[in-house]
């Protein structure tokens, strides 16, 4: 039985979100938060996306894009389904899991301000890795951009309703990996 997903409202919230910085500030969600919404296109899917992935954003740079993940079809309400990361050229380590829901994908966006901090979990030993990579290699970026930032994560928690706050963010990854075994697609999960 093949379902037909819909958007999900999440999406939906922020395709309007785009719309809006469009309208108002000449620039897209995509130059303020890394990806842009493409929903379950079958053109954005490369030969290590899971067939029961539906692909929502594209970060534009090397295929990589990110994906609700179904678990062939078991989960009907894309709200709830786990967030993946799809990185073509990450050999051996193409899938990621992300979030448990697309509302905590935003809630760690909001407080790493950068997404592509979350492909490094897989590296991290401690919670000590964790803050002295993210310190080298991504507070000084981060901190150029802080007004874009504020900006952002404002229009995302007034805009999209249920963005809970993640305050220790490498305990989340933690038991996220714990909660959901996805040893079919990657063992780095």
């Amino acid at each position: 039985m093949e379902i037909n997903y819909v958007m999900p409202d999440t999406l939906v919230d922020i395709v309007r979100i785009d719309k809006e910085i469009r309208e108002r500030h000449d620039e897209t969600f995509q130059d303020y938060v890394g990806f842009y919404i493409s929903f379950n296109n079958d053109d954005d899917r490369y030969y290590c996306t899971p067939d029961d992935a539906i692909v929502f954003g594209r970060t534009g740079v090397d295929g990589d894009h990110f994906a609700f993940l179904t678990f062939n079809g078991s989960i009907s309400d894309l709200e709830k389904a786990p967030i993946i990361f799809i990185q073509p050229m990450a050999f051996g380590n193409q899938v990621t899991l992300v979030a448990r829901n697309i509302k905590d994908f935003l809630a760690l966006f909001i407080n790493l301000k950068e997404i592509y901090v979350l492909e490094r979990f897989r590296f991290y030993k401690n919670k000590l890795d964790f803050i002295n990579d993210y310190n080298d290699n991504y507070l000084k970026d981060i901190r150029l951009r802080e007004n874009d930032s504020n900006f952002i994560n404002d229009l995302l928690r007034r805009n999209v309703k249920g963005i809970v706050n993640i305050d220790d963010v490498y305990e989340y990854i933690t038991e996220l990996k714990k909660q959901i075994k996805l040893e079919i697609y990657d063992d780095d999960f």
